[in-house]
Formats: C-alpha cells, structure tokens, sequence
C-alpha cells in the first residue's frame, strides 16, 4: 500500500535569487510537498495517530524567514531535510516555483522524488547538502 499525504500549493516569501534585480527582494515561492508513508488510517479518530503536516508548514517557514538563498535546488533540499526529519516519512515529492520570475511563464522551479533509503544513502556518500 503506498499511503501519501500532501502540501499542495504552499506560497510564502523569502530572499531567493541569484540576479541583481532579485537580490535583496523577497520573492513569492511556491512548494508542492508529496509525503509517502506507511500507514496513513488510524484506528481511531486522534491526531497523535497521524502525521501531523502542519511541522512542514511551520519548520519551512522559520526556514525562509531570514535566510538567503540563492538556488530552488538548495531551498528544496532543505525542505527535504525537513520532510524526512519526521520518522513516519519514508519517501518524499518536493517542487518548487518561482512563479514570478518570467513575464511569458506560469513559473519556473525544479522537482525531486526520494526514498528514504535513497537520501540516507546520499548523505552517507557526502553527496547531500553541506549544511
């Protein structure tokens, strides 16, 4: 069974960019966030039986409150560090966009689907982020 809880649309501003004209700016960003888990049905109606998807919320806001990024591909990498901070978590869909950045375009951003196995792995190899 493959269970999956999700953060669909999530907008919220941060510094964010590698142009001039974006330095120094808070942008609009938007995460998608896909949580894979093994068991989604409690067997009764309590929060303390279900992931609660409000810590991604709230862990990636005091991410971005003051912090400068310069590239999605890091920001999301962050956010999967979150993400799988929570044990329950065993696979992970991140995508983010910049949707204002182009006048002639909806957004633009990047996307990552990792296992747990898979991003254990990475940070064993030293091929995760370095902070």
């Amino acid at each position: 069974m493959l269970a999956e809880i999700f953060l669909r649309d999530f907008v919220f501003d941060c510094f964010i960019g590698i142009h001039d004209f974006e330095r120094g700016v808070r942008q609009r960003m938007q995460l998608n966030i896909v949580l894979q888990v093994a068991r989604m049905m409690p067997p009764r109606d309590d929060i303390a039986l279900v992931l609660d998807y409000d810590y991604l919320r709230l862990q990636t806001l005091a991410l971005v409150k003051d912090r400068v990024f310069e590239t999605q591909e890091y920001l999301l990498g962050k956010v999967v560090d979150i993400a799988f901070g929570h044990p329950a978590v065993s696979g992970v869909l991140v995508e983010t966009c910049k949707p204002d950045v182009y006048p002639d375009s909806a957004g633009v951003g990047c996307r990552l689907r990792l296992s747990r196995d898979e991003y254990q792995a990475l940070r064993r190899q030293g091929a995760w982020l370095a902070d």
